[in-house]
């Protein structure tokens, strides 16, 4: 595979706090697309995946979930400052950002997303979400109203309801770009688009990561379990939706991440 070709990255968390940091750091990534546009149709969409973040934040107490895994990623990352070709300056700087991460999480005490339950209209525009197509104007017209304002002051708004989960993001940001970065992606081919590999039980693999040329024409399912885990190439019947495995040798890039 030529290093050089634009690769599609397909990811498996390999436990339960690395899947709901994965579903945050794609929240947020689509809130950051939407803000982008000042339409009403993006600022919508913009408040409903916010809402649906700070859902995402109410089902697991993620800020406990941060703070175990910064103080854990900097246990690791203290061990190594006398490993040979370590930059000690950016290793010191990492480690700063950890400890002023893990001060912010210990002292933000409310629930996080809790300021969104106490607003009368998103509270709405949650209840009214769960309907389909239930947030037309003669449903809601406080949204439809709110959407009309200026695309400043909709998103003065925004702003202020994004910033308490800053440091949540902050966090989360730092713990998954350090788990996708430890380590370097390698060169395997799954014979008939399929591949097993086994696990090593005692070691604790975070996120396993598959790298496939751009325009390859097919996609990786990926499942993993505590021993192996196992990559099926497949197609997509588009007129069905009906998944087929391919049969052919594909090659691609792997890496099995854990710090």
């Amino acid at each position: 595979m030529d290093r050089n070709v634009p690769l599609k990255t397909f990811e498996q968390p390999l436990n339960e706090r690395i899947r709901a940091c994965l579903r945050l750091d794609h929240l947020f990534s689509r809130i950051d697309h939407h803000l982008q546009s000042p339409s009403r149709d993006d600022t919508l969409c913009t408040v409903l995946l916010l809402l649906e973040a700070a859902d995402v934040l109410s089902r697991i107490d993620i800020k406990r979930e941060l703070i175990k895994e910064l103080e854990r990623q900097q246990a690791r990352l203290m061990k190594v400052p006398d490993t040979p070709g370590v930059d000690r300056e950016k290793l010191n700087a990492l480690l700063e950002k950890q400890e002023g991460l893990i001060k912010a999480l210990h002292a933000y005490h409310a629930q996080p997303g809790a300021h969104l339950k106490n607003h009368e209209l998103l509270n709405a525009v949650r209840q009214r979400a769960s309907i389909p197509g239930a947030l037309c104007e003669f449903d809601i017209a406080g949204l439809h109203y709110w959407l009309g304002l200026s695309p400043e002051e909709r998103r003065e708004d925004i702003d202020v309801w994004l910033e308490p989960f800053t440091d949540i993001r902050h966090a989360n940001e730092m713990v998954i770009d350090l788990i996708r970065n430890s380590v370097d992606t390698m060169s395997v081919t799954a014979e008939d688009g399929f591949l097993q590999q086994s696990i090593e039980s005692a070691t604790p693999y975070q996120l396993l990561r598959v790298l496939v040329d751009e325009d390859t024409v097919c996609y990786p399912e990926i499942s993993a379990g505590k021993h192996r885990f196992t990559v099926r190439f497949m197609t997509l019947d588009r007129e069905n939706g009906h998944p087929r495995q391919v049969h052919e040798d594909i090659e691609f890039r792997l890496a099995l991440c854990r710090l």
